[in-house]
């Protein structure tokens, strides 16, 4: 052992058998240094001759070194300086030490192994490895993702956008797969442009309306006094509020109410054309294209039909008015409620109808559902009866209607009365119509009188609604007929 050498308690070989047996003095000469502590370790003997003196001091403390110092007071010093650094390691924060704090600054003599020894016992001991400072290989290719990522260039729209139609080279299912998409693509963008034109359509609707309507009712006020100017001579003036509508379009005829709901509009008449009923079925007043079209009175009827002051026809005895269903309750889409609701009846019972020249009302008495394909008994033309030939068609007529009735009503019916019938498209069929029928107030009636209902027990269906129905009609059930 060399004189620059640093004795370290680890070093020390530990003997097999613990005993108390004094070292002897060849044993103490080769192998104890004279302290256990770190201090220097005594200098190797040189090739020179020691002088006689020195060998012999250097004998005597030997001798008295080994008569003290025992084989199990060594062993005891060892196993203190591990203990202590083992607590040193497993408690991170240890009280503050003056001398220790000294002791740290100075430079460390341990061996380059040290370390990693007591890294290895407490990892032995407590069963976890300390990490290292170096990164993993799966941490490294993240790190190259994003690098690849930070570096790929945008592609241009117009690549992407080619890249969504069938290519040279794509596989079969690539190319099925990109013409489903684009066909469902399609389709996706041509319904929602009809829907988008759908709801555009009753807008435009609804505010050319409205401009009527607020036009209209500045000059209602004058219009009493001329309706009743007109019932009393032979000659006709038009109605003040009329002449605005007659200014955008001629083959306005009346004006259509039923007070607290929504309907409130202008009536168009093609006359005398075979094609009339279809004329204003997508035309607005303005004789634009609309979805909504118009409400328009059939074209073989006479309502007021006056030219040149004098009236040239007397008026249809089933003056028949059309009107769109509209999904937003517009039109006649407010129609159905006489049918849904069990209250709506007897809140909304009378129809405001005005010609160019008088004003009527009407008391509504059924409300029917019709398939107008159908070709069995149960068959009715409601549309095709503008006139009746004699009392028993008439009775024929109301009747029918009665027996088809959603609700009973206590509204009579007399031969001679003028009915009104307002029609619209219904899907309960594919070509289904609801239809609501009213009769002219007589003169001198309460409009409350007979405007009450009920339901209907034994309503007569198209025989198209039994397909998906129970037919519970009972033709031998007890009928109240009109007349």
């Amino acid at each position: 052992m060399s004189k620059d050498e640093a004795f370290e308690p680890s070093a020390v070989p530990v003997p097999e058998e613990e005993t108390d047996t004094p070292i002897t003095e060849e044993e103490t000469a080769e192998t104890v240094p004279e302290k256990v502590s770190d201090g220097p370790v005594p200098e190797e003997e040189t090739d020179g001759e020691h002088e006689p003196e020195a060998e012999e001091a250097s004998a005597e403390a030997s001798a008295q070194d080994a008569q003290t110092l025992t084989k199990q007071d060594k062993l005891a010093a060892i196993r203190a300086a591990l203990q202590e650094r083992e607590n040193a390691q497993e408690d991170p924060d240890p009280p503050f030490d003056p001398e220790a704090s000294e002791s740290a600054d100075a430079p460390s003599e341990s061996p380059p192994n040290k370390e990693t020894t007591e890294q290895k016992k407490t990892e032995k001991r407590t069963g976890k490895k300390k990490r290292s400072g170096k990164k993993t290989p799966g941490k490294q290719q993240n790190e190259k993702k994003k690098k690849r990522k930070k570096k790929r260039k945008k592609v241009p729209l117009g690549k992407r956008l080619r890249g969504l139609f069938p290519q040279k080279g794509d596989s079969v299912f690539e190319a099925i797969r990109k013409s489903i998409f684009l066909v469902s693509t399609a389709i996706f963008i041509v319904c929602l442009c009809l829907i988008g034109d759908y709801f555009i359509d009753n807008y435009r609707n609804k505010v050319l309306n409205d401009d009527f309507v607020v036009r209209r009712q500045r000059r209602t006020d004058a219009d009493e006094a001329v309706a009743s100017e007109n019932n009393i001579s032979t000659y006709y003036r038009l109605l003040p509020s009329v002449e605005d509508l007659l200014a955008v379009n001629p083959d306005v005829v009346g004006y259509i109410t039923i007070p607290g709901t929504r309907i409130g509009y202008p009536v168009l008449q093609k006359r005398g054309q075979e094609d009339g009923n279809e004329y204003y079925l997508h035309r607005n007043i303005q004789l634009e294209e609309a979805r909504p079209g118009s409400i328009f009175l059939d074209y073989r009827n006479n309502f007021d039909y006056v030219v040149a002051g004098e009236k040239q026809a007397e008026n249809s005895e089933n003056l028949i008015i059309y009107g769109h269903n509209m999904h937003d309750y517009a039109m006649f889409g407010s129609l159905k409620y006489y049918i849904n609701d069990a209250e709506y009846y007897d809140a909304h019972p009378i129809v405001e109808l005005n010609s160019n020249y008088k004003k009527y009302k009407y008391k509504i008495f059924a409300m029917i559902l019709v398939d107008i394909d159908d070709e069995t008994d149960t068959r009715f033309d409601y549309w095709n009866t503008l006139d009746f030939d004699d009392e028993q068609q008439f009775y024929d007529y109301v009747n029918e209607i009665k027996r088809r009735t959603v609700r009973l009503t206590d509204v009579d019916i007399a031969y001679g009365d003028q009915l009104l019938t307002l029609s619209t498209c219904n899907s309960t069929f594919t070509e289904g119509r609801l239809v609501v029928f009213a009769r002219l107030l007589r003169d001198g009636e309460s409009l409350e009188e007979g405007t009450t209902s009920v339901a209907n027990p034994n309503i007569k269906w198209p025989n198209s609604y039994y397909k998906w129905h129970k037919n519970t009609y009972d033709p031998d059930a007890e009928f109240v007929p009109y007349g």
